[in-house]
């Protein structure tokens, strides 16, 4: 999966967050920080205190601040309220994100943020506005997710918190003990094959639409073969008839053509329904 995939799935998912001050459209509009703390704010409001939302242009300097606390309360988080080391995470380089915007730097942070989410006590929230995105931005998040997982070095934290934090990471389990993080492949799973499900049974009244398609336009073509028939025979009969030489067997001819136009447009209208 291509970086461009993975950096567009995220900024799909920040785009189901309704109350940011300001739109993203592109990654690039991630770099000042502001719209990743008001996320984080959203996660929780008491840890990520929301900084001003002023628009701070390119003054990198700035964005370089915004980032850097940030970065210290996303790892702080991962730490105290999660109960995961962070020494393996790989590091954002903030100043190349704050000067020139490098995507692979910003994600890296981005990466964070999002397996934070779906870690976090409301991990349902978050989990649920990645099955609300199609299904390449879904593989996409989760090939973020499992990439900062897999520098954890395990799915469940290496230590336990004390105090309130070990309530919060048990709520961030669901009430069966699952990790959120299998649960929402396990949803996304579910959700492909529903998916599948759906597009095969789609396919299948399709060719079935087609053949009664097909058999509604041969019954229109008899149709249009009985009348012409039909057609001819009443003038014959009428000749017959002016010269004296109407016969039974032509009469009855005419009544089979009838009956035989009579059932053929009861069965366009079948097909037709």
């Amino acid at each position: 999966m291509s970086q461009e995939d993975i950096a567009m799935g995220f900024v799909h998912w920040v785009g189901t967050f309704g109350s940011l001050s300001k739109r993203v459209a592109n990654l690039s509009d991630l770099t000042d920080g502001i719209a990743l703390f008001e996320i984080c704010a959203e996660i929780d409001r008491q840890w990520f205190k929301s900084i001003r939302s002023a628009d701070i242009g390119d003054n990198w300097v700035l964005k370089m601040n915004n980032l850097k606390k940030l970065y210290k309360l996303v790892t702080r988080y991962y730490e105290e309220v999660l109960g995961y080391p962070t020494s393996n995470l790989a590091e954002p380089n903030l100043a190349a994100i704050a000067k020139n915007e490098e995507a692979d730097e910003l994600l890296k942070l981005c990466h964070m943020i999002l397996t934070l989410a779906v870690q976090c006590e409301r991990n349902q929230v978050y989990i649920g506005k990645i099955m609300s995105l199609g299904e390449e931005d879904q593989r996409s998040l989760m090939v973020s997710i499992e990439s900062v997982l897999a520098q954890l070095g395990s799915a469940e934290p290496d230590g336990e918190p004390d105090g309130n934090d070990v309530d919060m990471d048990d709520a961030a389990r669901s009430s069966d003990g699952a990790d959120p993080v299998a649960r929402l492949q396990a949803e996304l799973m579910k959700s492909y094959a529903e998916k599948d499900e759906l597009e095969k049974s789609a396919h299948e009244l399709t060719v079935e639409h087609r053949q009664v398609q097909s058999r509604y336009e041969e019954l229109l073509v008899l149709n249009e073969e009985l009348k012409v028939r039909m057609d001819d025979l009443e003038k014959s009969m009428a000749r017959a008839d002016k010269s004296g030489r109407a016969d039974f067997l032509l009469r009855a001819e005419i009544e089979n053509l009838r009956h035989d136009l009579e059932k053929a447009d009861l069965r366009s209208q079948d097909a037709e329904r």
